[in-house]
């Protein structure tokens, strides 16, 4: 009678599923008797392997231009030798143990093999250790001639998810060992080799760990699923991870902590803020906990990146409800992102936590307040927070001013409406800084620039400033109101500022004495401007860089002899090289008419006016924007030259050689 064919398919794996083919193939040896010669890939000749993987020693060899492979392990058992040398190589010493280099202690000798095989099951999860693990293995297999079985191929497995010395390559090898001889792999060595992947990523292997569990028909435990996760995360592949918690939590499994802090953290550190604001939303509605560690780390990292959302959502959900308390550091990142975002209601909330932490608040802090109310678009909060800046007796400097000033030119607010603000301030009992109401006179000097009466504007708040601020104007707003009427080319309103600064005596500094030359350089009045000039040099000023391009380009090609000799100033000129040219006088230091008192000069003008006659409104619009004009060709100049490389150009190259 024939014998019938056995069909191995899924139904007999899943009754059967510790059946394997290598079961119906003949063994190779008894690992007991070892009557016969073994495939080298048994166990005692294996033994070796995880200890290469954190030997620093070179095999041997290496030193004669041969691989690892070409050369047998030091402690290759005599069995594995072919029979004639077997015979003529002495035995083992007394002394000296074939087996040394594994170097067992003596306690493990003395312990009976009950005890070692608890040992092998109880350390395996404990904690692995390679070097322990084939320890108590080689008192058990190589000393005492137990025969290998799958706890002892699954204690080793284990044992290579030591993250220092284990290696998926060591594991395979294993795996495929214990196919040679037969030992078929169970659904916990599986899942042992499952948690050596998920601490020494193979993607190849674990799919075919995955597919030889799915062929038996051998589900996946929680625990395996969590170890498949941990895998793909060390692999970086976040997408098919995030695919499998899904799953995880459609089949009911239960992420763990420690699972869901791996993934939270991988994924802020490519920040996926996103993505990492929606999974702890997740995980708070489901009742889960996570550490604070975990909460102060995502804060942080997520302030610094000026993530809106996750640091909203942590702040509320731990800072607000006093579950956690965040450096001062922590507390500037979370501010200044609330500036940016113009989150007012997390500024007073940060606010309020540094003063019941009793921290004071510093400059940036005020200035990141100033900037979160001009975002959110609340300009007398703004100016409250300038009131109390000046209250706790800060300073205003120009990044407090900065951000509203470019609110209320973006927004187009108009300044008498940014004026009744302050007033309304006022009546509250705050005590208005100069600050405040210069920023609204800048307001009026950028629209100058477009509209020659909005000097008349500026002019009339200036009139009303004492109502706001008792102490006065200071320098910056005069040099405020003089740049405006510059700009306006206004003639009344500019003597009507000087004489206001020489009446008051407020001293005037570089920037106004730069504003009164270019004045009297855009009337065309050189002698003015030369005069000017010379006061600015005793007080001890020194124009600015961009201050001297423009004099000297304002004063080239004419032939005024007030022009050339401020043109060729010392302090002018700077690398220019000077020229005669027609009608080229010098003046003489002693011809020069200095006024009786210092400042005269701004009372006195002389016969022929140091600031252009009225004009109409469309004569001033239109030298305003040829002055503009200019100045933009001034400075499309400046950029062209600083470009790399214009000194090494050549000119010509346009036109097409003509050959001869």
């Amino acid at each position: 009678m024939p014998q019938r064919k056995l069909i191995l398919d899924g139904l007999w794996y899943c009754l059967c599923p510790s059946f394997s083919l290598a079961t119906l193939r003949r063994p190779g040896v008894s690992l007991i008797k070892g009557k016969r010669d073994l495939p080298s890939g048994r166990l005692p000749t294996r033994t070796p392997l995880p200890r290469r993987c954190y030997s620093s020693s070179k095999p041997a060899g290496a030193d004669n231009g041969s691989t690892g492979k070409e050369t047998a392990p030091d402690n290759a058992s005599t069995t594995d030798l072919p029979t004639e040398q077997r015979k003529t190589q002495p035995g083992p010493s007394k002394t000296a143990h074939p087996d040394h280099f594994i170097g067992v202690p003596e306690n493990l000798a003395g312990q009976s093999t009950a005890n070692l095989e608890s040992k092998l099951k109880e350390s395996s999860p404990r904690g692995p250790k390679i070097h322990s693990t084939m320890q108590i293995l080689h008192t058990l297999v190589r000393m005492r001639h137990v025969r290998p079985g799958v706890r002892h191929y699954r204690a080793l497995i284990l044992a290579n998810a030591d993250p220092e010395r284990g290696s998926p390559d060591v594991l395979r090898g294993l795996l495929t060992e214990m196919e040679q001889n037969g030992i078929p792999a169970d659904s916990g060595t599986l899942h042992a080799a499952l948690q050596v992947l998920a601490v020494h990523p193979d993607y190849l292997l674990r799919q075919e760990i995955l597919r030889t569990l799915r062929d038996r028909w051998l589900p996946l435990s929680p625990t395996g699923w969590h170890w498949v996760v941990t895998g793909l995360l060390r692999e970086n592949q976040f997408e098919m991870a995030l695919d499998h918690i899904a799953h995880m939590e459609r089949k009911d499994i239960v992420v763990q902590d420690w699972l869901h802090g791996l993934l939270i953290y991988n994924l802020c550190e490519f920040e996926e803020f996103d993505e990492v604001a929606r999974l702890m939303q997740s995980r708070v509605n489901q009742g889960h906990d996570m550490s604070l560690e975990l909460w102060r780390y995502v804060l942080d990292v997520a302030s610094t990146a000026q993530h809106e959302e996750t640091t909203r959502f942590v702040w509320t959900q731990m800072v607000q409800l006093g579950y956690l308390q965040p450096s001062r550091e922590i507390c500037a990142k979370v501010l200044t992102m609330a500036s940016r975002a113009g989150d007012a209601d997390l500024a007073a909330s940060v606010v309020g936590f540094l003063a019941e932490s009793g921290v004071k608040l510093e400059q940036k802090d005020y200035e990141n307040l100033v900037e979160t109310h001009t975002t959110a678009g609340s300009l007398i909060s703004a100016f409250e927070v300038m009131c109390s800046m000046r209250k706790a007796g800060m300073a205003l400097a120009e990044n407090t001013t900065r951000s509203v000033r470019m609110y209320m030119i973006q927004t187009k607010i108009r300044p008498r409406d940014a004026w009744g603000m302050l007033k309304r301030l006022k009546a509250s009992k705050h005590d208005i800084p100069p600050e405040c109401a210069r920023v609204v006179i800048e307001l009026c000097e950028h629209e100058a620039q477009d509209d020659p009466f909005a000097v008349d504007e500026g002019v009339d708040l200036y009139k009303d400033l004492y109502t706001l601020c008792p102490g006065g104007a200071d320098v910056t707003i005069y040099n405020t109101l003089v740049s405006m009427c510059r700009h306006a080319q206004n003639r009344e309103a500019a003597m009507f500022v000087v004489k206001e600064m020489a009446s008051l005596g407020v001293v005037p500094n570089a920037t106004t004495f730069e504003s009164l030359i270019f004045m009297c350089l855009d009337a065309g009045n050189y002698e003015s401007a030369y005069l000017y000039f010379q006061d600015m040099i005793e007080r001890g000023f020194t124009p600015d860089e961009e201050a001297k391009t423009e004099i000297r380009d304002q004063c080239t090609g004419s032939s005024d002899k007030f022009a050339v000799q401020l043109k060729y100033h010392p302090s002018v000129r700077g690398d220019l090289v000077r020229t005669k040219e027609p009608g080229d006088t010098l003046v003489p230091k002693d011809r020069i008419k200095k006024p009786s008192s210092p400042l005269a000069r701004y009372v006195q003008a002389p016969k022929e006016s140091w600031i252009i006659p009225n004009l109409s409104k469309d004569e001033r619009r239109a030298v305003t924007k040829a002055r503009r004009k200019a100045k933009r060709r001034r400075m499309a100049i400046a950029r062209g030259k600083a470009e790399e490389g214009w000194m090494e150009h050549e000119a010509g190259g346009l036109e097409p050689e003509v050959k001869v």
